[in-house]
């Protein structure tokens, strides 16, 4: 365990080391929940309440929308690096888990971006744009435990993908492909509010729903009481299940690449 901590120890201090990159990722933040919410200023038209939504609930989505999406970015070419610079090869025979060392990489990203990004931008959107409070003490802390969850399902959705670098040279288009249904499908571009009554019936169905839109629900107490416990469940079966594929293709991978490499 202690050495995958130093393992995201090293990532978070690599990345202080760019501070520019710091910077430039913070104002973009901001930029970004700026023009969302001037969007959304000409879609309410100075309306206070659209579709039994209140405007500023729906600002408040939008920068939690914005600021977990800033934190939840992770490395998504990293195994794809090794896979075709052939370093993967020597991973494997680190005395380490590779799964946790790709696991421990994005986390030290993770707490960079939590702590360099995500609190700075939080605390100017709470005085800057309206940022509301959560519900409650007790929604906020279901909040923080549907975040992490979030964050292990979209992980676990991303390795899937990642893993794919096995059998394609480059998988550019399927994590464009991947990140396009994500960011609509997740609700962290449009809150799944406003979505047809059919897609959201789809999105109940897969995993996106888990990642941003069942936080952010909580969050503004748009969950009732007794169905937060069953949103969380819902979590934790998309995590495992997603755990599941992702390891069945590893042991896939890994044979693959046994087999190639003698």
């Amino acid at each position: 365990m202690r050495m995958y901590v130093e393992i995201a120890k090293k990532v978070f201090q690599n990345n202080i080391v760019y501070r520019l990159d710091y910077f430039a990722g913070l104002i973009n933040a901001l930029i970004v929940i700026l023009v969302n919410i001037s969007i959304w200023k000409a879609i309410y038209e100075e309306e206070e309440v659209l579709g039994g939504i209140q405007f500023r609930y729906v600002i408040t989505y939008l920068i939690l929308g914005v600021l977990l999406q800033t934190i939840f970015m992770m490395d998504e070419y990293l195994i794809e690096g090794k896979v075709n610079s052939g370093l993967v090869s020597m991973d494997l025979l680190k005395p380490m888990n590779f799964k946790a060392y790709i696991l421990s990489h994005n986390i030290g990203v993770l707490m960079f971006r939590l702590i360099m990004q995500f609190t700075p931008a939080l605390i100017v959107s709470m005085f800057a744009f309206g940022l509301l409070p959560p519900f409650s003490l007790l929604y906020m802390f279901y909040f923080i435990v549907s975040v992490v969850l979030g964050y292990l399902v979209l992980y676990n959705l991303n390795f899937i993908i990642w893993m794919t670098s096995f059998w394609f040279y480059k998988t550019f288009s399927l994590v464009t492909i991947k990140d396009a249904a994500v960011t609509i499908l997740s609700g962290a571009l449009i809150p799944i509010w406003f979505l047809p009554e059919k897609l959201v019936n789809f999105i109940e169905l897969t995993p996106f729903g888990s990642i941003y839109y069942i936080p952010i629900s909580i969050y503004l107490g748009q969950v009732p009481p007794n169905d937060i416990i069953l949103s969380l469940i819902k979590q934790a079966f998309w995590i495992v299940t997603l755990f599941l594929l992702g390891h069945i293709l590893w042991k896939s991978a890994a044979k693959k690449l046994v087999v190639q490499g003698g």
